[in-house]
């Protein structure tokens, strides 16, 4: 059973390829009360296709592994959520696409050739749907509604 820990905050950014603002947001998902993975959700708001970029961390979290020294044992995909006509789609993309790609905390990034020949593939993608349905901002986005603070102290100020 899966739970999940929002971030405080929705803060802005704007797209480094674009210029445009859009929002992120991250979380800490649990397995069975246990630390399991952390995400990194952008909501691309400003772009003219709707997506959720989401970087995502599977393996030792913990509060002993909560630093760059301790992420072995973990990896990570970079997946692109799309939503469609009653519901949404998703697909792994490569790692240097991703917002986090220099980020070692996160332990070791999967290509997409390596991600969907791994055994851990299902896994990565049964995160990313709890994620989609249980994180308010990023269900609210991916249903074309305005994106929602709900559980979060509001959107930061700049």
């Amino acid at each position: 059973m899966y739970a999940i820990k929002l971030n405080e905050q929705i803060n802005t950014f704007d797209c480094p390829d674009c210029g445009k603002k859009s929002m992120t947001v991250w979380g800490f998902v649990s397995k069975d009360n246990a630390a399991h993975a952390v995400y990194y959700a952008a909501l691309m708001t400003g772009h003219d296709q709707p997506s959720v970029r989401l970087t995502l961390s599977i393996g030792r979290w913990g509060v002993d592994n909560t630093d760059e020294e301790n992420a072995q044992g973990r990896h990570w995909v970079f997946i692109e959520a799309r939503p469609t006509t009653d519901s949404y789609e998703m697909t792994v993309r490569e790692p240097e696409e991703s917002f986090y790609f220099d980020k070692c905390i996160l332990g070791d990034p999967m290509s997409r050739t390596e991600a969907l020949a791994s055994s851990l593939l299902k896994g990565f993608f049964a995160v990313a749907d709890f994620v989609a349905f249980n994180d308010p901002a990023v269900k609210s986005y991916l249903c074309g509604q305005q994106v929602s603070s709900e559980g979060r102290n509001g959107f930061a100020q700049f």
